[in-house]
């Protein structure tokens, strides 16, 4: 009985650390996901930006991403928000004229 154990717990523990390994994996590719998916709306959010300045001659006058996501929303430059718009960095700066658009925290 002991023999049988001593080899079945190799096995099991080379198991439990492949299915480790495997989740291990599966969490990279789901932050490289995540911060592609940024990467693309950050994209999008400056080119909807240009288009919201073409109608009002000025950047919005809104703090962050949830709310400039919010307001171009609501104005209908948008038709679906970030799925995690807290991620993106909004700040208008010089009267509105130009902006700072980025992820926090390099995400």
């Amino acid at each position: 009985m002991a023999k049988i154990l001593l080899m079945i717990l190799p096995v099991i523990a080379g198991s439990v650390i492949m299915v480790n390994g495997v989740t291990l994996k599966s969490d990279d590719m789901i932050a490289s996901a995540k911060v592609a998916a940024n990467q693309v709306n950050i994209h999008q959010f400056d080119n909807v930006l240009e288009l919201y300045y073409l109608d009002h001659n000025q950047y919005p006058a809104v703090s962050g991403g949830e709310a400039l996501s919010e307001l171009l929303f609501k104005d209908g430059y948008i038709r679906n928000k970030p799925l995690d718009s807290s991620v993106i960095n909004y700040e208008p700066k010089s009267g509105n004229q130009d902006y700072y658009l980025g992820l926090k925290n390099n995400l």
